[in-house]
């Protein structure tokens, strides 16, 4: 996303927190079942280029909003802060 491309992933796991289905990229479900769904997943981007334009800026806004390091240090400062008035 960092770069401006859509992702295929599946809609498992980290991905599924990360990945804006129809957003930011395309999901499939996992293993055998989501073979049929990740070749259509493929197809479209490679035929739908303004999808793949699209995804890809929204996928590049959101890394850039959510998780560039001094986003990624506020929220450990945050989570620092939190356990210490936790004691």
């Amino acid at each position: 996303m960092a770069f401006g491309l859509p992702v295929i992933g599946t809609d498992a796991g980290g991905t599924q927190e990360i990945v804006e289905h129809n957003v930011t990229g395309l999901l499939h479900p996992v293993g055998r079942p989501g073979n049929h769904v990740l070749a259509q997943n493929l197809r479209f981007l490679i035929e739908n280029q303004s999808a793949r334009v699209q995804m890809g800026m929204e996928g590049k806004k959101k890394v850039k909003r959510k998780y560039l390091k001094r986003h990624m240090y506020k929220k450990f400062v945050d989570v620092l802060v939190t356990c210490m008035r936790s004691k």
